[in-house]
């Protein structure tokens, strides 16, 4: 079976089933699709603002003279933090879309059709989580969250840095059962089609959430199927 590379890992090309619970299906993915494609754009906009926000508050780091951080985690945080904030103002007013803020973590509901969490994608192109009792029944397609819609479809936005870290380069879709990774899409690549269609003239762009590991650029890949970010949840 061919395989490919995701975020450093090997996922297989034919989307994966899983033994338990709901079988998200390609209807499933075209749904998810289907709601959130006029809002692509938007939300790559959040994810490169919070890691450009980032990059220069390193920059001004290195001016001062400070120090580095002493973790890894604890830059993955702040980049969190900043896409997470930037995607709040940004979806702030946006006609169907409603942001859940919690405790310790943020979720957009999209057309009361998909509900998004933005995540650092580990080696399993999943999000880190600390497994609480919220997470699990985020990762799990057929737990439901109080006073979110349980028909909804719960995916992960993940992103990925360029290999020399100086803008973002990849943002994935992500859809899971627990550990195992359901199928995924490239949001990059479905702009880049729309942009070859209908050109889009002075459209310029520049630029995990918590964890040791750095980001990887991902290969491109289609829909796949494989096999955990201690960031917020």
């Amino acid at each position: 079976m061919k395989k490919e590379k995701q975020y450093g890992i090997d996922v297989s090309n034919n989307e994966h089933q899983a033994t338990t619970g709901k079988i998200m299906t390609q209807t499933d993915q075209d749904r998810v699709r289907q709601a959130l494609e006029q809002h692509h754009p938007k939300i790559r906009e959040a994810v490169e603002l919070g890691y450009s926000e980032w990059r220069q508050v390193q920059m001004f780091r290195a001016k001062q003279g400070f120090g580095s951080v002493l973790y890894a985690r604890t830059e993955a945080n702040d980049i969190f933090d900043a896409v997470v904030r930037n995607a709040m103002r940004i979806f702030s007013d946006e006609p169907g879309v409603r942001i859940v803020e919690e405790s310790q973590t943020v979720k957009f509901c999209f057309s009361e059709e998909v509900l998004l969490r933005f995540k650092k994608g580990d080696e399993n192109n999943l999000g880190r989580n600390l497994k609480t009792q919220a997470v699990l029944d985020f990762v799990n397609p057929q737990g439901t969250l109080p006073g979110l819609p349980p028909e909804a479809e719960k995916v992960e936005v993940l992103y990925a840095a360029s290999e020399v870290g100086d803008r973002i380069e990849s943002i994935l879709v992500v859809a899971r059962d627990g550990d195992r990774l359901l199928w995924h899409y490239e949001i990059d690549d479905l702009l880049a089609e729309d942009e070859a269609i209908v050109p889009l003239f002075g459209a310029t762009i520049d630029s995990t959430t918590d964890d040791e590991e750095p980001l990887v650029k991902p290969r491109k890949g289609g829909q796949d199927a494989g096999q955990n970010k201690q960031d917020q949840e």
